[in-house]
Order: structure tokens, then sequence, then C-alpha cells
């Protein structure tokens, strides 16, 4: 263990220092911020994507030609029905409702809880319909009329990320706007209450119906992993960018110990501390540099994402049509801060102790007399 005094040697002299470790202690901090804003608003964003596909049925399932969605009818819901470990089948209705004026997509949902002429509709939705002055109503122009449907409620900010560019209509008339039949569903919800029969359960449609798309909880939870992991390539930007930061910074503090801290390394040789006592020197003074702008990064981070919920670096996962007025759920992974932790401090500490361990087993002589 490291002597008191010596300790307090080292963190005096790093005080001493301080200007020379200033521009590392900003670096290191600014690439962990970045990394863990991307990191937290990535998990929150899946953590919430999950707990709504949790909620829905076993197996989603869209009637699909060449790639596109067609309806579904009362004849599916009775097939579907008729499998073994189906417990329910239900048709929903389900769509995209383009709002020409503002040339933005509502997301229209069924809900039979709702009268006909009453909607609910998101914080986005609501922002965008206010600017044209749609307050109380709101009217729904489709080929052939055109529907008035009253605002009843606007759901709570944030509530779901899936609600706000939703509105929620009773079916029949998001039927009316969608352009669809009386009789027609855009997809299927079917409930399978043995979870180890879902596969074989989804696999049984596909059979019946082999244009249907049936979509698991387990693959609608994988696609929304995937997403978030690789989405539209920014986080890569990002980590390229913190990685060449990152490499400026160690050639700063390699710098700082081949050049000007050279003389300094030289003259605690000749005072008699011994090459064990300049690598714990070094050591303490750069793990105190590290874990401290390691700390200050994640602190700002999550303050960043889960109090101010991250403007502007949230549209890289969210788009910005439609305005997001969700609150991010904070969620932290230890795991990916631990990583970030291995990948950065520990390399940062290497690339230190490394070069002060070179210089300290040199000819002193030759550094005390430059």
């Amino acid at each position: 263990m490291f002597r008191k005094n010596f300790v307090e040697y080292a963190i005096l002299l790093l005080f001493k220092d301080r200007n020379d470790h200033l521009f590392s202690f900003l670096i290191f901090s600014f690439i962990v911020f970045i990394l863990s804003s991307v990191l937290f608003i990535s998990d929150s964003l899946q953590y919430d994507l999950i707990q709504s596909i949790n909620a829905q049925p076993s197996i989603v399932v869209e009637n699909t030609r060449a790639g596109r969605a067609y309806q579904m009818h009362e004849g599916h819901v009775y097939d579907a029905s008729q499998i073994t470990g189906v417990s329910s089948v239900e048709g929903v209705v389900d769509g995209y409702h383009y709002f020409a004026q503002k040339r933005l997509w509502f997301h229209i949902i069924g809900d039979a809880s709702l009268a006909k002429d009453e909607m609910i509709i998101g914080q986005g939705v609501q922002k965008a319909m206010a600017e044209l002055y749609y307050e109380d109503e709101f009217h729904f122009l489709t080929e052939e009329r055109l529907i008035k449907v009253k605002i009843n409620k606007i759901a709570p900010k944030g509530t779901n990320i899936l609600s706000n560019d939703a509105i929620f209509l009773n079916p029949n008339t998001a039927r009316a706007v969608l352009g669809m039949e009386m009789d027609e569903y855009s997809k299927l919800y079917v409930s399978v209450p043995n979870p180890n029969e879902v596969g074989n359960v989804a696999l049984k449609i596909v059979e019946i119906y082999p244009s249907a798309k049936a979509t698991t909880q387990e693959d609608a939870m994988s696609a929304v992993r995937h997403l978030y992991y690789y989405k539209g390539g920014i986080f890569m930007i990002l980590y390229v960018i913190a990685l060449v930061s990152f490499f400026i910074l160690l050639k700063n503090q390699i710098s700082l110990v081949y050049g000007e801290k050279k003389k300094e390394i030289a003259i605690l040789r000749s005072l008699g501390f011994c090459i064990k006592d300049i690598i714990a020197l070094k050591f303490i003074q750069n793990t105190v540099v590290s874990v401290s702008a390691y700390l200050l990064g994640v602190a700002l981070a999550y303050v960043y994402v889960f109090v101010f919920n991250a403007p502007y670096l949230r549209n890289i996962f969210l788009g910005n049509e439609l305005e997001n007025s969700i609150s991010l759920t904070p969620v932290v992974d230890l795991n990916l801060l631990f990583l970030i932790f291995l990948f950065g401090v520990i390399p940062f500490l290497a690339f230190v102790i490394l070069p002060a361990w070179k210089i300290a087993i040199s000819d002193m002589s030759e550094a005390v007399k430059s």
C-alpha cells in the first residue's frame, strides 16, 4: 500500500502541475460524456420500446404482398383462432395518415373505448395541429369525404415513446380515415399462453397464409436492439470522433512525460526515489485525473440525458419531424459503463506509466544535464 505522505506528495505535485493535466482532464471528460450520453439515450429508448412490446400479445400478424401490408378480415381471425395453443385473436386497426399541410405522418391506432367522434392525440401531434389552429377538433381529409373529430384528450407528456406521433380513434372512425372497409383489420394480435409454443404457432400461421408476416415478441425485441445498436451509423461517427480525441489525449500525456517531465523524473531519481516510486507517483497522479474525468463525464451525461432530456442528441435516435416531448426513463447499464472505464482509464494509465518507466530506467545524468 502507498504511504500517506507519499500519496500527499503525489497529489501536491498534481496540483502544482494542474495546468499540464487540465487539457487531458477536459478531453477525457468530453469523451466519456459523449459515449455515456449516447449509451444512456439508447438504453432508455430500448427500455421503453421493449416495455411496449411486452404489453403486446405474443404474436403480431400482418398480411404482406411484395413487401407491402394489406388488410385482413374475419376469415384470418377465425383461422388463427383454430390453431392449437392460441387463446385469443384480436383484429386491430392501425395505420398512417398523411397530414399534407405539415408534411407529416400521424400514426392512427384504433381504440374501442373511444366514441366515434372523439380522439386522443400525442404531444407531438397536438403541437403540430396547434400550429394550424386545430385546437378543439381536427379535419381528416380522405379521398371520399372530410371527417371531423373532436380532440378529447392529449396523452400525458412522457407516457410512452410510441404515443408522441399517435392519434387514437374509435376503430370504425380509424377505418374511415385509413380508407378501410368495416370488416377489415390492419393486423392481428394473437395471444399464446405458453411461451414455449409461440414459435410453433407463428410457423403454423405462416403455413396457412404464406404471405403473412408473424412477428413474435422475441423477434420484435431483437429488431429494437439491432436498431439502437447501429442507429443510422451516427453512433459510429461519434465513437470515431471520441477515439481520435482520445489518441490526441494520449499523445499529449506521452509528450508531457517524454518532454519537460523527463528532467523532473531524473531529479526524483537523484533524490533517492527508486523506479517503483516513480511509477507509483505517476500512477497516483494520472489515476486521480482519469477517474475524476470519468466520474465527471458520467455525471454530466446523466444530468444531460435524464434531467434535460438530451436536447439535440436525442434527435439522432428519434428524428425531428415531430417535436418529441417524451421524458427519457432513467436506465443505467453498469456493464457498459464498466467497459468505458476499462477501455478508457486503463489505456490512459498504461500510455503514461510505460514511458515514465522507460525514462526512469535510463541514464539520469544526461537528463539532469539537459
